[in-house]
């Protein structure tokens, strides 16, 4: 089947008239009537009534109608779009990655970027998983994507942009809240605000393997997936709970955050790319990515 098929179509259904048809669309009639003809063969259903004074659609024809008229409408919509970007040298980066990148490195990279290339798009999609984020990539649904882990994909591969310590979060008033450090053994009896382990699997495991350790089970009382909401849950007294040192720089008034022994390694953020098929602009902006990160790393530790 062919748009053309399509456009002689619907200008006969609307027109319920050859001539008239033929003339909108340039045609003679008995092209016109030879590819509807081809498009009822190649359907196998008649989609119009033909007489020597009238035509009419059939239930197929009339199915078939409001179908192509949506599916003429969708390529007039697409073809207008590229022509835009080309005309306005628009350029679309898709992102896509964990609450950290997007939330602190992302916009000053973008700015940073698009200082350089002010009519680049971009399209963010923020999901936690890094599984999910290198299939995304994988199968071209995004071009970029922030994750946990390195990427073990065929045709993916990441950069290490920097990595950061945990921290237990307490209300300010809690008993651990002036301790230098904190261990898994001084979180024993402590309530827990956690997180499932599909969503925030470095967490998870970080909090369960120092307990496993000690041959003991946390009090978990609840988890969540959003730091902010676990910031609010702690702050309202249902417990305690480890997160990303970056957690600091959204928190409420009240709380306080203590370096978590267990986490010898911290927490990686790596920024993930296809290793073939990527535009000169994917490039750069990785590039521009690893700058900020560095640079920010450089500055936190000055000011450490």
């Amino acid at each position: 089947m062919e748009l053309r098929q399509l456009e002689c179509f619907v200008a006969v259904a609307e027109e319920l008239h050859f001539r008239k048809a033929s003339e909108r669309l340039g045609l003679s009639s008995s092209a016109l009537s030879d590819r509807i003809t081809a498009l009822e063969t190649e359907l196998g259903a008649p989609l119009l009534f033909r007489t020597t004074r009238q035509v009419s659609l059939t239930q197929a024809g009339a199915e078939l109608l409001r179908d192509a008229k949506k599916i003429l409408s969708d390529v007039e919509t697409s073809v207008a779009s590229v022509r835009h970007m080309s005309a306005t040298d628009l350029r679309t980066l898709r992102i896509s990655g964990v609450d950290e990148a997007i939330s602190m490195l992302l916009p000053q990279a973008l700015a940073r970027f698009r200082a350089r290339h002010p009519n680049v798009h971009a399209q963010i999609l923020e999901i936690s998983g890094s599984d999910f984020h290198a299939q995304q990539l994988a199968s071209y649904h995004t071009d970029i994507a922030f994750i946990r882990t390195p990427s073990q994909e065929d045709f993916v591969t990441s950069r290490l942009l920097y990595s950061q310590n945990v921290v237990v979060v307490t209300s300010e008033n809690h008993p651990l809240a002036t301790r230098h450090h904190l261990g898994p053994a001084d979180l024993l009896d402590e309530p827990i605000v956690g997180y499932p382990k599909h969503a925030r699997p470095i967490l998870h495991e970080m909090l369960w393997q120092g307990f496993r350790a000690l041959g003991r089970q946390p009090n978990i009382v609840c988890e969540v997936i959003d730091k902010s909401t676990l910031l609010q849950f702690v702050l309202h007294g249902l417990g305690i709970a480890l997160a990303p040192a970056w957690v600091q720089t959204i928190a409420p008034r009240g709380l306080s955050f203590v370096p978590f022994d267990h986490s010898q390694n911290g927490i990686d953020l790596y920024v993930a790319y296809r290793k073939t098929g990527n535009s000169a602009l994917i490039a750069e902006f990785v590039d521009t990515v690893t700058e900020v990160a560095s640079q920010n790393a450089r500055e936190n530790e000055n000011s450490g």
